[in-house]
């Protein structure tokens, strides 16, 4: 039987198989190294900026650091560089799961009104000062929660509830991926209708809090934030991996992946409620942070193609890797001044965006 098979694989096929492994293997490696070295600079600069010594010395040696260099490092960058890379990793595989679920290259967080919804949750946290975590039963169950995770918990929880609705519908109603899409837009402007409702009614207080969380900011960054982000990527992750064939087959052939044994309607929601809860999660910590989702995925497969085995890690070593260079940039471009996230992203997202767009429409000859 060994010697069958070995008959029935040429050697030069399985020496190009070898070879292709090999180069996506070492094309991950480096982006991985990249990113790294961005949230080694992401920890060097800041309003005062610390030499590469002085930043090893306390990550190694802690102890025998400087208590000034210390609390620098570890109190206030570590935490946003370590989010940045987290939350950067979310949202490229948030966007990368939406793409394949919905068979659309423009899928991002945004599509399905994950960000929008986020922002309305923020939204009655900030300026009508209530929670879901406040309200009947769930005041008992949730009084361990600090107050400061209030606006956070509720971007989370109407971000999940909204795609679990959006799913739970399209389910039973049987909707084309189309169709769904066409859903999520409509709940993405409903969710933005509502958001401008409660900033008209917000004071100027509580309209700065909410404008300073809607631009996506790293500012906020707590160490339990990024275990909370952490846990959520560390949670799901094996999943899709464990998945990788069957997201590799549902790119390649869509619903008639069924005949390859498939289930596409039970992958598909399985995806996208992976997609809502590391897109809340993110969301929910750092605000509304546009582009990663959509840039990340297409970087990935014009460098590893549709093979998911390496494009969802990929996918998440781009996100890594831009988040993490947004971060750096907010606080190059104006010396003193960190500008939000959001801002940075959207400006490095919005020339792939365009490149994509008409990139889609040479293909389709328009």
């Amino acid at each position: 039987m060994t010697t069958q098979a070995s008959a029935a694989t040429p050697p030069g096929i399985a020496a190009h198989y070898r070879r292709t492994v090999l180069g996506r293997g070492l094309l991950l490696a480096v982006v991985i190294l990249l990113g790294l070295a961005a949230m080694v600079a992401d920890l060097i600069v800041g309003s005062g900026t610390l030499t590469l010594a002085q930043v090893a010395g306390a990550i190694f040696h802690p102890s025998q650091a400087d208590p000034t260099t210390r609390a620098i490092l570890w109190d206030i960058r570590a935490p946003i560089t370590l989010l940045a890379a987290v939350t950067g990793m979310e949202l490229a595989l948030s966007g990368s799961l939406l793409q394949t679920a919905l068979r659309n290259p423009l899928a991002e967080p945004f599509t399905l009104g994950i960000a929008a919804a986020a922002g309305f949750g923020a939204a009655i946290a900030i300026v009508f000062q209530t929670s879901i975590f406040q309200a009947g039963i769930f005041e008992s169950i949730f009084a361990w929660m600090p107050s400061e995770l209030f606006v956070s918990g509720n971007a989370f929880v109407f971000s999940l509830l909204t795609v679990v609705l959006i799913t739970l519908l399209a389910g039973r109603r049987g909707m084309r991926v189309e169709t769904i899409t066409l859903l999520g837009i409509a709940v993405h402007f409903t969710f933005s209708a509502l958001l401008a409702f409660a900033q008209y009614f917000a004071d100027a207080t509580q309209l700065q809090s909410l404008v300073f969380w809607l631009l996506g900011s790293l500012l906020r960054a707590t160490w339990l934030k990024v275990w909370i982000n952490t846990s959520v990527l560390v949670a799901l992750l094996p999943v899709l991996l464990l998945q990788s064939w069957s997201l590799t087959a549902l790119r390649g052939f869509g619903e008639q992946a069924v005949v390859l044994g498939i289930r596409v309607a039970r992958l598909r929601f399985l995806l996208m409620i992976c997609a809502a809860l590391m897109a809340g999660a993110a969301t929910a910590s750092i605000g509304i942070v546009g582009f990663i989702g959509l840039v990340a995925p297409h970087m990935a497969r014009l460098l590893v193609g549709e093979d998911q085995r390496f494009a969802l890690p990929l996918t998440a070593a781009c996100g890594m890797l831009i988040l993490t260079l947004a971060s750096l940039v907010s606080k190059i471009v104006l010396p003193g001044v960190i500008l939000p996230i959001g801002m940075i992203t959207s400006l490095l997202g919005i020339p792939f965006f365009l490149a994509l767009i008409l990139g889609n429409r040479r293909q389709a000859g328009v």
